[in-house]
């Protein structure tokens, strides 16, 4: 049996083969940018620039937090590894080593960021209480999220005969055939594929609300909530979850195995909804593109529930934003869209890839690569639209000084542009 150290030591030469760019250089070059735009800020005052600094941790743990997925099952080796005589151990503590040096290199890019504000003060508890500030942030997305992550996906798990196969087609995205029940027995909860999702966002969003807290106290303000004790209690939390996770690692080897059947459902009952009021409206502008538009739009809501469950949640911060105008909206603004932006791009490349786009397939129809070209840009422009644009544009107006809020959405606008028509 491979050990976890030997498991280690193949999946990093796997990586170092893979990767053209050192992990580490492309730290130190995001690191760089944010501490450019934070020096460029420090012209303001210290705490304004302590804010942007902070936005821009906040963006970057979030692209940190919706990666953890994909450091822990959503590879392209998990089938392989799924397949293999490798015990749940291992398998864990290797995708736990890929996240913890995931969130190394994003914390290393946040202290970077930090350096124009170090200068600046001029004191070491200044330092000191944004390296805690990230340091927190690391741990969580080293540490916790993954372990809630590998926890949801444990729930999905189901080692019996029907129930197996109804949990692996759901996760899919084509539920299969519900078995027949006697007459008045009420219908089967919804299915569990939903916790993948649902769980690890819901720890995110947790994390998020606990440093937003305590964020006064970068700038020696007075949090409703003593900083060190929360700081601290993150550390900590994230220490405890993931031991409890891998005490029950053993789990591993069956998660990778379900999750990675994802897009290998061939012969399930599928239940997809048509396109609604909004999708038949933009369908209806853009020509000959309306039936790819069409088709993505209904795998996109059944494949990729979370970005509708994500834009949501932006929809929501930013009309709130909006009504409540707190004094300093940059965190906030930034953080929604600099998210959903960051999001964005990797619905992009989804729409791109199998089970939504099988380029085989759509050679062979009468559809040409433009219209397809086109379909992806209409649901992409306007999914970001309908959660993040025009809500941004309101909590923009809605601010005293509204320049960084519109200068937000346009460039995010922008990216959402840039990243549907990129060729691939």
């Amino acid at each position: 049996m491979m050990t976890s150290r030997e498991l280690i030591r193949w999946s990093r030469l796997h990586e170092r083969r893979a990767r053209s760019t050192p992990a580490v250089v492309v730290a130190a070059g995001i690191g760089g940018l944010l501490a450019a735009w934070v020096g460029w800020q420090t012209r303001a005052g210290f705490a304004p620039a302590s804010h942007v600094w902070e936005a821009g941790a906040l963006v970057a743990f979030a692209v940190a937090f919706l990666r953890v997925p994909f450091h822990v099952y959503w590879r392209s080796d998990a089938p392989l590894l799924a397949q293999l005589p490798i015990e749940g151990a291992p398998l864990f503590d290797a995708a736990l080593v890929r996240c913890l040096r995931a969130a190394l290199g994003t914390t290393l890019a946040v202290w970077i960021g930090a350096i124009p504000l170090a200068i600046q003060a001029a004191d070491l508890a200044v330092a000191a209480r944004h390296a805690a500030f990230a340091g927190a942030l690391g741990c969580a997305a080293g540490l916790l999220v993954p372990a809630v992550t590998v926890g949801a996906a444990a729930l999905v798990v189901d080692g019996g005969g029907v129930r197996a196969l109804r949990a692996a087609t759901a996760l899919g995205g084509a539920p299969g055939r519900a078995p027949a029940r006697p007459p008045g027995q009420a219908a089967p909860p919804s299915s569990p594929a939903a916790i993948l999702g649902a769980l690890p966002g819901f720890a995110a969003t947790l994390v998020f609300a606990a440093v937003l807290l305590v964020a006064p106290w970068l700038t020696g303000g007075e949090p409703a909530v003593s900083a060190p004790l929360v700081l601290g209690g993150l550390a900590a939390t994230s220490v405890a979850a993931a031991l409890a996770a891998r005490a029950g690692a053993g789990v591993m080897a069956a998660v990778l195995r379900d999750v990675s059947a994802l897009d290998r459902q061939r012969l399930a009952t599928l239940e997809i909804k048509p396109p609604t009021a909004i999708e038949r409206a933009i369908a209806a502008l853009i020509g000959d593109a309306a039936l790819p538009y069409a088709k993505d739009a209904r795998l996109m809501r059944r494949r990729y529930p979370i970005a509708y469950a994500l834009g949501a949640l932006v929809f929501a911060v930013l009309i709130l934003v909006g009504l409540a105008r707190p004094s300093d909206p940059t965190p906030w603004l930034t953080v929604a869209i600099g998210g959903a932006a960051a999001y964005g791009v990797a619905l992009a490349g989804r729409l791109r890839r199998p089970p939504i786009e099988l380029l085989r397939l759509s050679a062979t129809l009468p559809l040409t690569p433009r219209a397809r070209r086109r379909a992806r840009f209409a649901w992409l422009l306007g999914w970001w639209m309908i959660f993040a644009g025009v809500p941004a544009v309101f909590a923009a107006l809605r601010q005293t000084d509204p320049t960084l809020g519109l200068v937000l959405a346009g460039g995010a606008t922008l990216v959402m542009i840039v990243a549907s028509l990129w060729p691939r």
